[in-house]
This record gives structure tokens, C-alpha cells and sequence, in this order.
């Protein structure tokens, strides 16, 4: 797999790819990348923010529209793996939404085998996706812990740096795991594409959720640039 960096201690981990960038290739897919610019990687849909936001807090080499070969050369010098929680599944024609994939099979065995190699952190592009993690992923591996305590903790310090307020936050953006003597952090982000929408269920309380969104992402690619 192309994100399966070795070495890597961070992992960045999305739901699964645009349909213009999913295999079997077809002319129509071949089409729209042609039209649109997307790139057949990670994020590559010209739509996504995701770059940007990585050339921003985490390495200004790699450019946007993404260039493969220099992202690959970034995730390798910041140890940074990437997947997908989902390894196949169906899509209701060509629709970007997660909620339009059926019979989907969890991509379990390689997200542990990253956690087992030496992932510490990893950067969810989704409360789904945190929610996939908890839910599909880690909780098939007896050895690894929730920790509530270290989870509320992990919490309390992002809210504090962000201002943010616990009350709104109904569903979890953040976890912490024990796993044979070292600790295993995961933090959500908003959408890239609408994050002001969200930005109250990230504990936004003001009016400016923009601002929010954008001091979210900044803390959020720092921690896992670190």
C-alpha cells in the first residue's frame, strides 16, 4: 500500500476514497480526473482541502494539486502512514458520501499492524472515521485499553488551547488508549470542505465558527507534525 510508510509513529486515517480514485479504473473515472485534476492518492479529489492544510502546518514542500511522489517523500521524512478505515465496499453510483457505502469490509489488519509497528498518534479526518476506529478497528485488539482518564485529560488540554467549551461535543473527537506500555492518542477534525458547519459539535461556542475551524486545524496538524 502506498501509505504504509515504514517506520512510520503517526498515522493519518480517512473513511475511503473519492469514486474517481477507487479501483476497478474505468474511462468514466479516467474522465472526471481528467476533468476535475484529481490525483489517484490519498485526498486527491481537487474538492478536498486536506493538502492545503498539510502544506500549511506540516510541510510547505508539497504542493496543491498534490503531487504524489513529493507527498510520498513528506510522509516518509514526518513518518507519517496514511489509510482508510474501509477497505472495500460498494458505492451508490458516484456519490461522495460516506453514507452512500454498502457492504463495507473494515481495513482491520493493516491500521493494527501500523498500531503494533509503532503508531502513537493518529489524525482522524472525521468523527466518523474516530468512530470507525474505536468501533472496527482497535476494539479487535484485547491488548489495547481505553483510558477515560488520559481520554479527558487529552480533551481538556485541546479545548483549553482552543477555547472551546466540553458541553457541545456530543459525540467523541478525541481517544486514548493504552497498548503494551505505550499510548496510543487519536484526534478527529472536522471536514476540510464545510469545517464551520461543524464547528459547534467541535466545542465551538461563539459565532466565529470559521475562526474555530481554522485554529482547530492548526493545532491538529501541528500535534501530529510533532
Amino acid at each position: 500500500m502506498e501509505g504504509q510508510i515504514d517506520g512510520a509513529t503517526k498515522l493519518i486515517l480517512g473513511s475511503f476514497p473519492v469514486y474517481a480514485y477507487t479501483d476497478p479504473d474505468n474511462i468514466e473515472k479516467q474522465k472526471i480526473r481528467n476533468t476535475e485534476g484529481t490525483v489517484r492518492f490519498f485526498y486527491g479529489s481537487c474538492k478536498s482541502r486536506f493538502w492545503g492544510l498539510y502544506h500549511q502546518y506540516v510541510d510547505n514542500n508539497v504542493t496543491v494539486p498534490v503531487k504524489k511522489s513529493i507527498a510520498l517523500e513528506s510522509l516518509k521524512e514526518q513518518k507519517i502512514a496514511m489509510s482508510d478505515t474501509i477497505k472495500s465496499c460498494y458505492r451508490n453510483e458516484a456519490s461522495a458520501l460516506d453514507s452512500d457505502l454498502r457492504d463495507i469490509k473494515y481495513n482491520t489488519e493493516m491500521i493494527i499492524s501500523l498500531i503494533e509497528s509503532g503508531v502513537t498518534k493518529v489524525l482522524c479526518t472525521s468523527k466518523g472515521v474516530l468512530e470507525h476506529f474505536n468501533k472496527r478497528i482497535i476494539s479487535k485488539v484485547p491488548e489495547a485499553k481505553f483510558n477515560d482518564g488520559k481520554t479527558n485529560r487529552f480533551l481538556s488540554d485541546i479545548l483549553n488551547h482552543l477555547g472551546g467549551i466540553t458541553s457541545l461535543i456530543k459525540k467523541p473527537i478525541c481517544s486514548v488508549y493504552d497498548f503494551h506500555g505505550r499510548e496510543i492518542f487519536v484526534l478527529a477534525i472536522p471536514s476540510p470542505g464545510s469545517p464551520q458547519r461543524q464547528a459547534h459539535s467541535f466545542g465551538c461556542k461563539s459565532n466565529y465558527k470559521l475562526n474555530y475551524a481554522i485554529s482547530y486545524f492548526e493545532y491538529a496538524f501541528k500535534w501530529i507534525k510533532k
